[in-house]
C-alpha cells in the first residue's frame, strides 16, 4: 500500500484530515517513536569485537583488490568530496 506523510501544524487539522480520511478510506496512523540506545544496551550488542574492539582484524582487507584510496574516497562519498 503506498504512504504518505502529512505534517500539520494543530489539532484542528488533525481533525480534519481524519474526517477526509474517512471519506476515501485512507488509514491513519501514528509514527513509531524513535529509541534511543543508553550506554547499557551496548554490552548486548551482538557485535563480538565490540567490547575489546582489535582494528588489526581488518587488516588486509583490500589486499589484492586494484582499488586506490582515491577512488574508495569518490565511491563513499562521490560529490560530496
Amino acid at each position: 500500500m503506498p504512504e504518505i506523510i502529512v505534517k500539520y501544524k494543530n489539532a484542528k487539522a488533525l481533525n480534519a484530515l481524519r474526517d477526509f480520511a474517512k471519506y476515501f478510506d485512507f488509514v491513519l496512523e501514528k509514527p513509531k517513536s524513535k529509541k534511543t540506545v543508553n550506554n547499557s544496551s551496548k554490552a548486548a550488542l551482538p557485535v563480538t569485537f565490540a567490547g575489546n574492539p582489535d582494528v588489526t582484524a581488518l587488516a588486509g582487507i583490500w589486499k589484492g583488490r586494484d582499488i586506490s584510496l582515491n577512488e574508495l574516497r569518490e565511491k563513499a562519498w562521490g560529490e560530496r568530496l
